[in-house]
């Protein structure tokens, strides 16, 4: 740099006339040309690396984010669609929690009414007095109702004074041969075997007559005994009544019992 401006110095002023025309002069002069146009060459090359050494790092990093930005879209992507479906699932699960708290409070009412039926049947079984018992007997292993067992079922029917003020009481037993599940299974039969010869035969709602299975429990003879075992092979059946409502005139006619 220092050679090239001393050669724009020396030709820019007079001087340089009287320089060149000497031999030495002229090579002096061509030598600082070649000099100067070297050195700036030189210049510019050394521009050139210095921009390559800058532009070569940003060109790698713009791609890093470039790539960067392309999985962060990818994950962004992914992301919202994770929202989507989590809102898709919870908008399912309070739909369900809905449903379930509506079925919930469908029970709840449900089960009021029962209590409240229940609370009104037992005010009227406190109301109900035993009125005639009876017991029917089974074959080993049978619910199938005898002929005798039939005429026993007749007369406690006939019993029957107030077909709108009673109910029946069945009960079904069972020897202590075979197991407990057996058992409970063939005494339930055989107590239903009697309310159905009630329904069919005596126009016995069947509401009014509750049945139960209670398996070998409440043995009334020996169960080591052929004739022990014979007699717990059996249905209980209850005949319960009460007394229907007296009207009011009724209650007029009828005398004061404090007068």
């Amino acid at each position: 740099m220092r050679e090239s401006r001393i050669a724009f110095i020396l030709i820019s002023t007079g001087s340089m006339k009287g320089f060149m025309t000497t031999r030495l002069g002229r090579v002096i002069a061509v030598s600082l040309l070649a000099t100067a146009c070297c050195a700036g060459c030189a210049t510019k090359k050394y521009a050139r690396n210095r921009v390559n050494e800058r532009v070569t790092p940003l060109e790698s990093r713009t791609g890093e984010l470039e790539e960067t930005s392309r999985r962060n879209s990818q994950d962004i992507s992914r992301l919202a669609g994770d929202v989507t479906d989590v809102r898709r699932r919870a908008d399912r699960a309070q739909a369900q929690g809905e449903a379930a708290t509506t079925r919930a409070e469908e029970a709840s009412r449900r089960a009021g009414s029962a209590e409240a039926a229940v609370g009104d049947l037992r005010a009227n079984l406190d109301k109900y007095s035993l009125q005639k018992t009876a017991t029917v007997n089974f074959k080993t292993d049978s619910y199938e109702l005898s002929p005798d067992a039939r005429a026993v079922l007749d007369q406690l029917a006939a019993q029957i004074r107030d077909r709108e003020n009673f109910i029946f009481e069945i009960e079904g037993f069972a020897d202590a041969r075979g197991t407990d599940a057996y058992n409970f299974q063939l005494t339930a039969k055989r107590a239903d075997a009697v309310r159905r010869y009630f329904a069919e035969q005596h126009k016995v709602s069947l509401f009014r007559m509750h049945v139960l299975g209670m398996g070998e429990s409440n043995a009334v003879a020996d169960n080591t005994t052929i004739e022990g075992r014979a007699q717990n092979r059996r249905v209980e059946i209850r005949l319960l009544s009460r007394e229907p409502a007296l009207s009011q005139s009724a209650r007029r006619a009828s005398p004061d019992k404090n007068q």
